[in-house]
């Protein structure tokens, strides 16, 4: 459509007539509806007030175009004063509308009924550009009602003192987000600043690059975000570590990253500490690390604990020791270094498996020597005898172990309580190591049992062996009480056998074999001449023990059957 078929251009149009129906075209044909259909009248309307100032000879026109003499360039030129030359009257009441009317929106209502709404827009500019709030409320209102610093805003009002007012209006809006920092949440931080970025002034490259560097400020203040917070503002943005598009450097990125973690684990924290009750792992993992209790109730909530809540400790322990090393003294608790101490380790099987190994050693040797000393059992039916002795006796231990285990978990506080003066301080650890109820006294009864069923050795024999089984049974419960592998001692015999040429290690279990082999097999025949001596006499010669004197009476025994059937023959 032409624009004298718009406007109903001919020679009695005036700049008036051309406005008036331009304001009535306005309304059909809104920019936010259809873009194409108002550029074009837009278009149709600047052609129409160059026809109407050509033909009629305005000595005031809206846009004055300066040619340069060596370009085609075209360069616009504002001015404040409205087209024409309206009666001085009617523009000094359209100016006053503001302040007369009721609200703005009733202003330029009138303005537009008289024909003077380019007036009113030069005026709320100039008012625009005073300082106070009400400059910035009549801002914002222009834009939502006038399309200010959008693409179609009026062509008359000069850029350079729109560009202005969107600067003005940028910091006032960053101005407000700074003020609410202290108690504003982080939902509410968001939707702000994402109401601020859809706005239509914002749309504008630079100053959406200004709002972005502007937000990394504010949120390297900010004290109540999170990680959820970053990531939210990147899908808003579009930012992008991988691919280099942010707002800023990558080191003050990466700082940034840490603040927002940073502030919001001592704010989880700080509310997991404040609950009357852990329920959840990491509830319970944030009490153990820095809540203030005794070494009693240390023990009773490690004795509690299940995998998932020494995972949960493991992650944030991870987190504090690497990452965020300030945040217990900015909590203002301690932090438990030591809590990988407090943690049960499996090594029940093992335990099990060593006191087999000693009980059998103990019984096959107490076997041997009743064997060789003329017991009634020979040494393979003794052997025996003790490997199923040892298996039952281990499996009762087992059974007794578990519910003296319960039994002491029970006992934590009386347990914790009497190893402070008990337990020397390195094994007792504030109660993560040995404790008298739990490992001291079932290491005590077992070297009692095990010396006890030595019983055919020597008393100093016996108390020995029960010595040595008390220490071992101690170092143990010391090792894998502060963490260290049960089966820790097989690892250097393992890096021992590793560096061993394998030919000296085969030769050398050859040796072995074949003495264990040689051994078995003339040991029946070297009991059986000690317990059948071919000379009585010879043995009633020697020093008298206790064997020798049971070959004597033996020999002794003989000697008179031998004489009774002499006399009985002659």
């Amino acid at each position: 459509m032409l624009p004298s078929d718009m406007f109903d251009l001919d020679a009695g149009t005036d700049v008036r007539s051309v406005k008036r129906r331009y304001a009535q075209l306005l309304k059909q044909f809104r920019p936010e509806d259809d873009p194409e259909a108002f550029q074009r009248l837009r278009d149709a309307y600047e052609q129409a007030l160059e026809w109407v100032s050509r033909g009629q000879g305005a000595s005031t026109p809206v846009l004055e175009k300066a040619t340069d003499a060596t370009s085609d360039i075209t360069l616009p030129r504002f001015s404040l004063e409205p087209a024409g030359e309206p009666d001085c009257a009617e523009a000094k009441r359209v100016r006053a509308l503001p302040d007369t009317c009721g609200s703005m929106s009733e202003a330029l209502a009138q303005a537009r009924e008289m024909h003077q709404e380019e007036v009113l827009q030069l005026e709320l500019l100039r008012r625009s550009q005073l300082s106070g709030a009400r400059a910035i409320e009549l801002i914002r209102w222009a834009v939502e009602h006038l399309n200010w610093l959008t693409p179609w805003q009026p062509n008359y009002l000069p850029a350079t003192a729109m560009a202005q007012l969107a600067q003005r209006l940028l910091e006032h809006e960053l101005t407000l987000l700074w003020e609410q920092l202290p108690t504003v949440t982080e939902a509410v931080l968001y939707e702000n600043v994402e109401a601020l970025a859809c706005q239509k002034w914002m749309q504008p490259l630079e100053l959406n690059s200004q709002l972005q560097q502007g937000l990394i400020a504010v949120l390297e203040c900010y004290q109540n975000g999170s990680p959820d917070l970053l990531r939210q503002m990147s899908a808003l943005f579009g930012w992008n570590d991988r691919d280099g598009f942010l707002p800023c450097d990558p080191e003050r990125w990466e700082r940034l990253a840490d603040h927002l973690a940073y502030t919001s684990m001592w704010k989880t924290l700080l509310s997991q500490l404040a609950l009357p009750s852990p329920q959840q792992p990491k509830e319970r993992a944030c009490w153990f690390l820095f809540k203030p209790m005794s070494d009693a109730k240390r023990r009773k909530m490690a004795d509690r604990f299940e995998p998932a809540d020494w995972a949960a400790c493991e992650h944030l322990a991870r987190e504090v020791e690497r990452r965020q090393p300030h945040i217990p003294q900015r909590m203002g608790v301690e932090y438990v270094a030591n809590w990988r101490q407090w943690r049960h380790q499996d090594w029940g099987g093992w335990a099990i498996l060593y006191a087999w190994l000693i009980i059998s050693v103990v019984l096959m040797v107490d076997q041997l020597h009743q064997a060789q000393s003329g017991g009634e059992t020979s040494m393979y039916q003794g052997l025996a005898l003790a490997l199923i002795a040892s298996s039952f006796m281990t499996v009762i231990l087992s059974q007794l172990r578990r519910a003296w285990a319960w039994l002491a978990r029970e006992l934590a506080h009386p347990d914790v309580w009497g190893s402070r003066f008990l337990v020397p301080p390195a094994m007792f650890r504030q109660g993560s190591g040995l404790l008298m109820l739990r490992h001291v006294m079932p290491a005590a009864v077992f070297a009692v049992l095990v010396s006890a069923w030595a019983q055919h050795a020597p008393m100093a024999i016996t108390l020995l062996l029960g010595t040595l089984v008390f220490v071992a049974s101690l170092c143990f419960l010391h090792r894998v009480t502060r963490g260290a592998l049960p089966y820790a001692w097989l690892i250097p015999v393992a890096r021992l056998v590793s560096v061993i040429n394998w030919k000296m290690f085969l030769l050398w279990l050859v040796i072995i074999v074949g003495g264990v082999l040689l051994a078995r097999l003339a040991g029946p025949n070297a009991l059986k001449r000690q317990a059948m001596p071919a000379d009585p006499l010879t043995a009633c010669s020697r020093p008298v023990g206790d064997q020798q004197q049971r070959d004597c009476e033996w020999a002794e025994k003989k000697l008179r059957e031998l004489m009774a059937k002499s006399r009985a023959a002659d």
